[in-house]
């Protein structure tokens, strides 16, 4: 008599880890040269000057910033907008309202972000609130 195994509960579970791994992974939209001033020029917009050779030290938690639109934009693709903004080490966050630079965060010696999410947060916060004064 041969034992037999159920595996759909196993294979449910990758299933699931998989979906949810390339979901979230691909869930950020990238900004081209093309795109980037019509992407800005509305509201409250932070955009991560990002790199590959560096996505260890991406700002993780770019996308769970509230009452903003979010990007990034891979600077070894798109030099040119680097060069507008000044960006001289990655990342780096620059916070836009309705197309105009409000904030800007750099990066550390070891190539990371000089802030946190709270730091970010609190300026878009600031921000919203002086569109109501």
């Amino acid at each position: 008599m041969t034992k037999r195994i159920d595996i759909t509960g196993f294979v449910y579970i990758i299933l699931m880890i998989l979906i949810f791994t390339c979901g979230t992974a691909f869930s950020q939209e990238f900004l081209s040269s093309d795109n980037f001033k019509n992407k800005i020029a509305k509201d409250i917009v932070v955009v991560e000057f990002w790199a590959g050779w560096n996505a260890q030290n991406e700002f993780k938690e770019l996308t769970k910033l509230n009452d903003c639109m979010v990007y990034r934009i891979d600077i070894s693709k798109h030099m040119d907008i680097q060069m507008k903004y000044d960006v001289s080490a990655i990342p780096t966050v620059i916070i836009f309202d309705n197309g105009i630079e409000k904030e800007k965060f750099g990066a550390t010696v070891m190539f990371q972000l000089d802030a946190d999410k709270k730091t970010v947060q609190n300026s878009i916060d600031t921000l919203l609130l002086n569109k109501f004064n």
